[in-house]
């Protein structure tokens, strides 16, 4: 004896004779052949705009779970990822090209369920594709993985080569002198008038004392340096201003000329 087969329902379809409850259903209020879901289902895709596509998505998944206790997304995200794919496949056999109507109309469905499909790769959490295209891109994301890495390599050998090997030792009481240096040098202006060095803001300054300077042999906290710098941007004065008594040399313009 011949059993009847009865295919799973994955999606929330339109009752008979009545008005769409919600947008997403899919189906006609009069008669329709339930065994064409997919097409009504794609026909649903081609009314939603891409901003949609989620909320559509998950309002069908919400009703497929709900109907089918013990089923998991996986398997509705398979169906729906072989509907799309197929009915790419079916505009391409069918397409008319003598007929400029129907190709275009064509083309314009093919580019919306190829939008469709980007945005089901974009939530395939769980690696429900074709295998090959999950490793294809598992293999494309390893690729670009290690032309990163082997740039970073590149870059750190770069940085590396600046590196010092001993630190210039300040006297241990004499930080906040070094800093009013630099705060005369960041001031000079050249016999033109312009600015001998010009930075927007201070932080070039604290951290190259911080990196390349040892207070007594001990290292130099950034945050330490930064205290006796205002901020040019916010025009805040330094938290820790130079004792008079640290500010033992001047720095002066000497005119080549004299």
């Amino acid at each position: 004896m011949k059993e009847n087969f009865k295919s799973k329902e994955y999606f929330k379809p339109c009752l008979r004779f009545k008005r769409r409850e919600h947008p997403y259903d899919i189906g006609m209020p009069f008669s329709w052949w339930a065994s064409h879901y997919d097409r009504h289902f794609l026909n649903n895709i081609y009314e939603r705009n891409e901003s949609e596509f989620d909320a559509f998505y998950h309002y069908h998944l919400s009703h497929f779970l709900k109907i089918n206790p013990g089923d998991e997304e996986p398997e509705f995200f398979r169906h729906v990822w072989d509907i799309v794919h197929d009915g790419i496949a079916k505009l391409i056999d069918d397409d008319k090209i003598d007929s400029k109507t129907k190709h275009e109309r064509t083309n314009k469905q093919k580019l919306h369920l190829r939008t469709f499909v980007t945005y089901l790769d974009s939530i395939d959490r769980f690696n429900a594709r074709p295998s090959q295209i999950v490793i294809a891109e598992k293999d494309a994301i390893i690729a670009r993985q290690q032309q990163q890495i082997a740039e970073y390599q590149q870059q750190l050998q770069e940085l590396n080569k600046l590196e010092v090997k001993q630190k210039i030792m300040v006297e241990e009481s004499h930080l906040s002198t070094l800093i009013d240096l630099l705060q005369q040098i960041d001031d000079l202006t050249l016999p033109s008038g312009r600015f001998f060095l010009k930075c927007d803001n201070t932080s070039p300054y604290y951290k190259m004392v911080s990196k390349y300077f040892s207070k007594g042999g001990s290292p130099i906290s950034k945050e330490t340096v930064k205290n006796y710098f205002g901020d040019k941007e916010k025009n805040t004065p330094p938290k820790t201003p130079i004792p008079a008594e640290k500010k033992l040399f001047k720095i002066v313009r000497v005119d080549p000329e004299v």
